[in-house]
């Protein structure tokens, strides 16, 4: 049985992996190969590939061939009903990006670090929340969930005495001024998240909800969304709950 704990490969073998099964475009968590090799080198790199999938229990050696189980797994990533997964990336240069998908009664993780990707079986109704679990530890922003046209945000700027004020209780911030401010806080990560539908082969993807991490005041969640007049940003607090629930229900509406 495969993944009965989580294992970690090179995600330049797993996409190779991925690339000999055709099972479809390469994933953009996953990647494609994307290394150009000398003729002489190709043997011994994809040789090399074969046995490191072949430890997790991924790849026969004795039959030339990748165990069942692991291409069904391959192929349910790659025709997936639902998919969810973030891209983040820090100020100081650190990149990850994480996938969930269903595959059988259970969902698949896959966690890419660097040049290495983890995987791991979880709960297939905590899909979504697995990958917003991923996030590394940020308190969330102390505000509501609010909304201001786009075209007014884009419209001028704030002015430059302005400061955000969230601890009075006899004002309300205008949103317009609020959004400006949250976005010319100082950030130290932020994280592009997407969920995805597939339907009788037709893949629908979600525009990215973004979470940035300010430093003062948290974790704010940002998208956009359809109003009455237009275009609308929606801003809330960057919290577990609320981001999980604001992708369960743009998943909802693909």
């Amino acid at each position: 049985m495969l993944l009965t704990e989580p294992v970690t490969v090179p995600r330049l073998a797993l996409a190779q992996a991925w690339e000999w099964e055709r099972v479809g475009a390469p994933h953009p968590v996953i990647g494609m190969v994307d290394v150009w090799l000398e003729d002489d080198i190709v043997g011994r790199f994809e040789d090399l590939t074969r046995q490191v999938l072949a430890e997790p229990g991924f790849y026969d050696l004795r039959k030339g061939r990748f165990v069942g189980e692991f291409r069904d797994l391959l192929l349910a990533t790659a025709n997936a009903e639902s998919e969810c997964y973030c891209f983040s990336s820090t100020s100081d240069g650190q990149s990850t990006a994480t996938l969930a998908v269903p595959a059988g009664r259970s969902a698949i993780r896959y966690t890419v670090d660097g040049d290495r990707v983890t995987l791991e079986k979880i709960p297939r109704h905590r899909l979504i929340r697995t990958v917003v679990d991923y996030l590394p530890a940020c308190p969330a922003a102390d505000i509501r969930s609010f909304s201001v046209a786009r075209s007014e945000y884009e419209s001028g700027q704030s002015g430059e005495a302005y400061d955000l004020d969230l601890t009075s209780d006899y004002t309300t911030p205008d949103p317009v001024d609020q959004l400006r401010a949250l976005m010319k806080a100082r950030r130290i990560a932020g994280h592009q998240f997407y969920v995805a539908s597939r339907v009788n082969r037709s893949r629908s993807v979600s525009m990215p909800l973004t979470a940035i991490d300010t430093i003062g005041q948290g974790r704010v969640l940002i998208y956009l969304q359809d109003g009455q007049n237009g275009d609308e940003i929606t801003c809330g607090p960057g919290s577990h709950d609320y981001i999980s629930g604001t992708l369960e229900s743009t998943f909802q509406a693909l």
